[in-house]
Order: C-alpha cells, then sequence, then structure tokens
C-alpha cells in the first residue's frame, strides 16, 4: 500500500454500552468514552492537544457546536480545535490534515447521545425545523425513500431482493454481544418483508435504530501510535462532498444519487487502492436502500448495478466483501452525532484483527463511510493495517 495521505493513525477507540436509555447523561457518556479511548491508546488526556467534540452542555457556550469547552472540561490547553464537523470521517480527515500540517500532535473526537428521548417519540434530530420538514411533516426515512423509489424506478428492480441485505446486517448485530440487538434474530428476508411499513419503500427492519451512546477516538502521528499498545491503523485516504444542506430542501435521485463517487475516487487515488483490494466494508447504514447505493457511488460496480454485486459478492463472513460486521447503524446502534464514528471504530476493530467471532479473517484494508443521498452529503476513509506493526515486531 502506497499513500500520499500524511502518516496518520487511529490509536484508540472508545465506545460505551449501547442502550435503549443509558439513565445518564449526553455529557457522562462522552466522557466515558473518552477515558475509553486514552487507556485503549495508552495515554492519558494530557497526551492530546487538539479536540473534535459538539459540547453538549451543561454550562459552556451556547453556540453550537462548542468543542473549545471541552478544554475546561478535560482541564487541558489544547493548541487546535475545530467545529466545523467535528464527528466522524470528517473529523477523522481534518484531524490528519492538522497533524499532518504540524498544527498539534494528538486529537480527541467523541461524540453521543444520552437523555434525548421520551416516551415513543421519534429522535429529535429526523425532524429538525428546517423549511422542507416543518411545513410537510418530513422526517429522516422519507427523503431517503423519495430517492429509493426513484432508483426502483429508473431501473426496475425488484425490491425484495433488498431484504436479503437487512437480514445479513442485523445477523452481524444479533451475534455481536455488544449490540443492541444482540440475540434478536437471527432474521430472514421474509422477516425484513413482513415488518410494518414506514415510508414506502422502507418497512421497519430497514431502518436503522435511534439509542443511547457514545463513541470516541484518538489521532495521532503513525509514530507516536507505535507507543500505544494495539496495532497500528493507518488513515490512508478520504473525500467528502457536500451537494446542500441537509433536510433543508427536497432530495432528487438525478442531483444526488451517486453523492460519493468523486470523494471516493479521491480517496482511492490518496491511498494507491482501487475497489478491489478492500476487504472489509463499514456503510452508513441509515436504511437497506444506502447500502447498495453506497456500492455503486463507491466504485465496486455500475449506477444501477448495486443489488447484483451485493447477490453475487456477498456481505457476510463467507461473502468478497464482509460489511458493517457489528450489526452496523441497524443492529449495533445509532447515537445521533456519535453515530458517524461507530463505522470508524468498527474499521479498526478489523483491521486490528480484534473482531472476535465477526472477524474477516486477514483484514489489512478497510472503507467506512458516512451520510448519504437523503442527506445530499457525503464521507468517506480508508483504513490499512499498518506495515509498521510488522517493523515493530
Amino acid at each position: 500500500m502506497t499513500s500520499s495521505f500524511p502518516r496518520v493513525a487511529i490509536a484508540g477507540i472508545g465506545v460505551t454500552e449501547q442502550r435503549k436509555s443509558l439513565g445518564t447523561s449526553t455529557l457522562e457518556a462522552c466522557l466515558s468514552a473518552t477515558k475509553m479511548a486514552l487507556a485503549d491508546a495508552g495515554m492519558s488526556v494530557h497526551d492530546v492537544d487538539g479536540v473534535m467534540a459538539r459540547w453538549p452542555g451543561p454550562g459552556g457556550t451556547v453556540l453550537k457546536p462548542g468543542s473549545v469547552d471541552w478544554a475546561e472540561m478535560l482541564g487541558i490547553p489544547v493548541r487546535w480545535v475545530s467545529d466545523t464537523y467535528p464527528q466522524g470521517i470528517p473529523a477523522v480527515l481534518e484531524a490528519a490534515a492538522v497533524i499532518g500540517a504540524g498544527l498539534c500532535n494528538t486529537v480527541l473526537i467523541v461524540g453521543g447521545q444520552a437523555g434525548e428521548f421520551s416516551g415513543n417519540d421519534v429522535a429529535p434530530y429526523t425532524r429538525p425545523e428546517n423549511e422542507f420538514v416543518a411545513p410537510w411533516g418530513a422526517f429522516t426515512a422519507a427523503h431517503f425513500a423519495m430517492i429509493a423509489e426513484r432508483y426502483l424506478h429508473l431501473y426496475q428492480v425488484d425490491w425484495s431482493r433488498f431484504a436479503t441485505v437487512a437480514a445479513t446486517i442485523r445477523n452481524f448485530g444479533h451475534l455481536n454481544p455488544d449490540a443492541l440487538m444482540y440475540g434478536r434474530g437471527p432474521y430472514s428476508a421474509s422477516d425484513i418483508l413482513d415488518s410494518p411499513m414506514v415510508a414506502s419503500p422502507f418497512r421497519r427492519l430497514d431502518l436503522c435504530l435511534a439509542n443511547e451512546g457514545a463513541a470516541a477516538m484518538i489521532i495521532t502521528s503513525v509514530e507516536r501510535a507505535l507507543d500505544s499498545p494495539a496495532p497500528v491503523v493507518e488513515v490512508l485516504g478520504g473525500g467528502c462532498e457536500w451537494f446542500r444542506q441537509q433536510y433543508v430542501g427536497p432530495a432528487r435521485y438525478e442531483e444526488v444519487g451517486m453523492i460519493g463517487e468523486d470523494a471516493s475516487r479521491r480517496a482511492f487515488s490518496q491511498a494507491g487502492l482501487v475497489p478491489s483490494d478492500i476487504d472489509v466494508a463499514q456503510l452508513y447504514d441509515v436504511n437497506t436502500f444506502e447500502v447498495v447505493r453506497q456500492f455503486e457511488a463507491l466504485g465496486f460496480c455500475g449506477q444501477g448495478e448495486g443489488i447484483d454485486f451485493v447477490t453475487s459478492a456477498g456481505l457476510g463472513l463467507d461473502g468478497r466483501i464482509p460489511t458493517n460486521t457489528d450489526g452496523g447503524l441497524m443492529s449495533f446502534s445509532h447515537i445521533g452525532w456519535g453515530a458517524p464514528s461507530l463505522r470508524v471504530v468498527e474499521a479498526v476493530r478489523q483491521l486490528r484483527h480484534a473482531g472476535a467471532d465477526r472477524q474477516v479473517p486477514g483484514a489489512e484494508t478497510a472503507i467506512a463511510a458516512g451520510a448519504g443521498a437523503g442527506a445530499q452529503y457525503y464521507n468517506v476513509v480508508l483504513l490499512g493495517r499498518s506495515r509498521a506493526n510488522q517493523a515493530q515486531s
């Protein structure tokens, strides 16, 4: 693997318990994830000099995200903060850039949610007071459903074929003791198709979870990461695309159906890889259709060919491209602002060869992605098990 990207690694990961209700605050959950990630990296909070983390309160700024408030909370001076998109893949890529530029040495990325839900209400972030949402009663699943229905019409695809995708990912969660849906399966395609309709073509089991928890990552140089106890996982390349602000204007397939194509092309070029080099995928499975669409945008197959590709390749451990091996957003967890980081965390676990019963044998490269067509932006990162591990041993 030859990469033109800065020599940066994900040295530490931390994920709290994932539950429907944690009985704690977002701040407490994020602090717990931070402590876990620092311990995983073999570092203390005093090694951190950069922060990307939405401030949940109490106290601090009323202007979100407010990453700098974490400096006081953690009791450290920092050399760099960013509130641009302080979570998930965009945060990893920005941290890599600033570390490579020498602006700081080690970055904490943390986010999550707790105490967000009441009764059976939908998650509040699925119905923001935006102009395309508030007047019409739209919500996240409906935005993505518009894209999916247009795709099905254009390419004359039988929706029932998508059910195996959802069943495969949910069965990873069924077998993962840390997943919210552990032990709830196994699922068959018929189970997916028999679940209640929510927003055509999506049924309940086509859609992701909404629950509580937090996730954190520690980003630093490869050289510094070699002092950490876990195998080094390098950031090889990445990219982002932003078509328009999410959930303000309606999503049209003709505009965003292939969003991610440019970002992934740049990411693969930076990393010196092609899609067939990827051993494991951690995609943003906000719904079943979006998983299939991403394989097209990421260059694994042609436009309109996604369901044929995933059917022939296979997404399980015995398939060509095991996908969302922790159970994904559908079955492992979706923790709001922290959810994008979960895809990266599972990719790191796989490349450390620490995936337990869901480990992809010999995984050396991984792709992780966030957002999607309905959100009208996309981000992708390529990760690799560093050759520095062999040199160190």
